[in-house]
């Protein structure tokens, strides 16, 4: 593919394209703030089974905002996610959901380059509370588009998209069941800890809303306090 197109059209003829939805949902807290202390704890006490979790390190990167989007609602995400399997890079493009964002972005396909290149469409569901606030959180849904490789980053991303890495990485321990449940644990670059839990399921449906949210609340009776930042904001901001 042409470097020149990838950037301003994300060019639908040659590249993996998204199809199906996918829904993911997802809560974050701070475990000094109070829930679950860790990861593992949390996983525990959901019923989340995994004997064996993984390591992984994330590091964010910058890139250029894409030509072509219809305003500064539509935002892109990059980054590298390495495991002892090997690096994998991501690219997503992601605004607030609606039918024309639903439209938009169906049709938009991988900028990457690498082996194993796949893409997503999908549906974020994220409880959280503005900052500061003590309500009870409130899922939020988003729309993105979202590919990657099996590749390192500097490999992956083509020059039109002025990949620069970030100068800081995450360390990640994720226990993940069979059903695709997901408990993550992130120590920050800041030092600091989040711990996520995340359920992706093919078309997402009131049921799996409600079961989640049972999850939520169990969570939020062991003291877990909803974050307001995205976990994209919390892993690529790194110390001055």
């Amino acid at each position: 593919m042409r470097t020149s197109c990838l950037v301003a059209a994300l060019a639908l003829a040659t590249c993996v394209c998204a199809h199906a939805d996918r829904t993911e949902y997802a809560f974050r807290w701070d475990p000094a703030q109070g829930g679950p202390a860790t990861a593992q704890q949390a996983a525990r006490q959901l019923g989340i089974a995994d004997d064996k979790p993984k390591a992984l390190v994330v590091r964010y990167l910058d890139v250029r905002r894409p030509a072509g989007l219809p305003d500064d609602s539509y935002g892109a995400v990059a980054r590298e996610r390495t495991d002892d399997d090997g690096p994998e890079s991501m690219y997503k493009v992601r605004a607030p959901l609606s039918k024309a964002a639903r439209k938009l972005l169906s049709t938009w396909s991988c900028p990457l380059a690498g082996p194993k290149r796949e893409g997503k469409l999908e549906v974020d569901v994220n409880w959280a509370v503005d900052e500061g606030a003590d309500a009870a959180p409130t899922p939020r849904e988003a729309i993105s588009f979202s590919c990657s490789v099996e590749a390192a980053a500097a490999a992956a991303f083509p020059p039109a998209t002025g990949m620069v890495p970030k100068p800081c990485v995450n360390h990640v321990r994720r226990f993940k069941s069979q059903d695709d449940w997901k408990v993550e644990e992130w120590l920050l670059p800041t030092g600091k800890r989040v711990v996520e839990l995340s359920f992706s399921v093919k078309k997402g449906s009131p049921a799996h809303r409600s079961a989640f949210q049972q999850r939520v609340d169990a969570l939020r009776e062991a003291g877990a306090r909803p974050l307001a930042d995205s976990k994209t904001l919390l892993g690529s901001t790194c110390p001055a």
